[in-house]
């Protein structure tokens, strides 16, 4: 009789103690949130958030759109090229029955605009998408240490919470928390030595970057007004000029392939090259590395502390049983 009543109240208190367990367990996990603040991690987890988007970027290295961008540059320099052997072909429509008068006028200007794009051309040339790809590999190798452990870092105040959410649903769950795995989180030596790999990456950037943006400005540049300038090539000029809606009414062949390489141009998306440019120039060349690893060093002592305790209630939580003593945040 006495012993069913010992068992009774060892019963009773096990399932008083539950939920005190599970309250400081829902207390560090504040206390972890407060850290999170106090360290400035977040920002950290910004930064991070960022260089990943520039290292996928410069590993892509764009080559699928440049290498079309350079297809489009050699139809239309072979178009440029072969103008004087097709000369004939210049004056269409009601044209034609001023062809010697009109069609040298033509070949003079498209001459002109050939030399221009001889530059147009080379600046293309000049931008090495295997240069971008390779700096992209060298940061990811930094990196496959960096991100998952600010990540792991990050994702912390959220573990410990639903570490109390599930044993707050399940009774006897806080013992299985995997608070080694928590603990391994904090750990960033391999990390420190990945921030010298990525500081690494930035000795003459700027020469890999600031020549390419030169150049992908001038193409843009010269694309924007190229609709613009073919057609001019192709204007009557006086006394005739009323008949150069009848020439652009009735193209010639050369004007219309040059008109629609410049859509074919026009229709590549080169945004993210641009962006991978002025991400590597403004965020990434600036970069100081102490602005991940301060923070990261200063919540894995905060936290350090608070996963030791959650150890002890987890450890408390299985068969041995649990001491008073470490249920305080």
């Amino acid at each position: 009789m006495t012993m069913k009543k010992s068992g009774n109240r060892d019963k009773l208190g096990k399932e008083r103690l539950q939920p005190k367990g599970i309250k400081v367990v829902r207390d560090l996990a504040d206390k972890l949130a407060e850290d999170f603040k106090e360290s400035n991690l977040d920002s950290a987890s910004i930064i991070v958030d960022r260089i990943e988007q520039l290292k996928d970027l410069a590993v892509d290295g764009q080559v699928k759109q440049l290498g079309q961008l350079k297809d489009v540059m050699k139809n239309i320099m072979f178009i440029l090229e072969s103008a004087p052997d097709t000369s004939d072909e210049l004056a269409t429509g009601d044209m034609a029955l001023c062809s010697s008068w009109y069609a040298p006028k033509v070949e003079v200007k498209l001459k002109d605009l050939l030399e221009e794009f001889r530059d147009i051309d080379n600046a293309v040339s000049q931008i090495k998408p295997e240069e971008f790809q390779d700096l992209g590999r060298r940061m990811s190798e930094a990196m496959y240490r960096i991100a998952p452990t600010v990540k792991g870092m990050t994702s912390l105040p959220g573990d410990v919470s639903n570490v109390a959410e599930r044993a707050d649903e399940r009774e006897g769950s806080l013992k299985d928390a995997d608070t080694k795995a928590m603990k391994k989180s904090l750990d960033s030596q391999e990390m420190d030595r990945s921030l010298l790999a990525l500081a690494d990456c930035k000795p003459k950037l700027l020469d890999l970057v600031d020549p390419a943006q030169r150049n992908l400005e001038k193409v843009q540049s010269f694309l924007s007004e190229a609709h613009s300038k073919f057609k001019q090539a192709f204007e009557v000029p006086c006394p005739c000029s009323c008949m150069t809606s009848y020439v652009y009414d009735q193209p010639s062949q050369i004007l219309m392939q040059l008109l629609e390489n410049v859509d074919r141009a026009l229709e590549i998306d080169l945004q993210p090259f641009s962006d991978l440019l002025s991400g590597l120039r403004d965020d990434f060349n600036d970069l100081d590395t102490s602005r991940i690893s301060k923070p990261t060093k200063m919540f894995s002592t905060l936290a350090s502390e608070r996963l030791n305790r959650l150890d002890k209630i987890v450890a408390g939580a299985r068969p041995s049983g649990i001491s008073p003593c470490c249920l305080r945040p």
